[in-house]
């Protein structure tokens, strides 16, 4: 899974800290558009899909496993976590092919800045995802 991991790093340097949650999304998204570009999903991530969300079997073990990210955790003031995240603790070039750079790099530009719920609502209401989520995809 070198791409996969490769386009975790590239997302990472170009949207620093990011939660699973966030980075599943830009994932699905890359997967999408992608697929819409060249008629095949780029990833072998497998997504679990439910109406309102989803998740990707393994994802957490599979970030933990980048010896170029690890996991943050910010504390509230009496010591409770409040926040996770990934960030890239290595200086990494990521050299992506040309077009899935192309693709990745629109997937940000479009979505990078969306919050939490906005980001996961134009995965959910994508007419791809229903398609998928019917098994019609």
């Amino acid at each position: 899974m070198k791409l996969e991991k490769d386009i975790v790093l590239y997302i990472l340097r170009e949207v620093p800290d990011q939660h699973p949650f966030r980075l599943s999304r830009f994932l699905f998204l890359i997967d999408l558009e992608y697929l819409r570009r060249h008629g095949e999903k780029l990833t072998e991530f497998y997504y679990q899909l439910f109406p309102e969300a989803f998740f990707i079997e393994g994802f957490p073990q599979f970030l933990e496993n980048i010896p170029e990210i690890e996991k943050q955790v910010e504390y509230d003031e009496k010591g409770n976590p409040k926040r996770g995240f990934f960030r890239l603790v290595k200086d990494v070039e990521v050299e992506l092919p040309p077009d899935v750079r192309e693709v990745v790099d629109a997937v940000l530009a479009r979505y990078g800045q969306l919050p939490d719920q906005e980001l996961n609502s134009v995965v959910v209401s994508s007419p791809e995802y229903r398609k998928f989520l019917e098994g019609d995809g």
